[in-house]
């Protein structure tokens, strides 16, 4: 019996480095400009949410983002009960 696939799309926002997941909630156009904005003016904090938990990253001229959105699928998942997956050995 085959599962239907299920696809979404993660938002990512790589500062100086360090990862953080971007919420559903939260306008990817919007915190882009926010970003900007920060880097264009003195240093700034610029709040992101991944829906569980807020951080505030401070933002200059000298700030190096990344955005990358990623398409996933819960099939990508290891399901523990999918009897398509064999046990392994070890």
């Amino acid at each position: 019996m085959g599962r239907e696939e299920t696809h979404y799309t993660s938002t990512y926002v790589e500062i100086d480095g360090r990862e953080y997941l971007l919420g559903h909630d939260q306008d990817r156009g919007d915190v882009m400009s926010r970003i900007a904005e920060a880097a264009r003016s003195e240093p700034a904090f610029v709040d992101l949410s991944d829906g569980a938990r807020r951080v505030s990253v401070l933002i200059s001229h000298q700030s190096r983002v990344v955005i990358t959105v990623r398409h996933e699928s819960a099939s990508a998942v290891h399901d523990p009960l999918d009897p398509s997956i064999a046990d392994w050995d070890l």
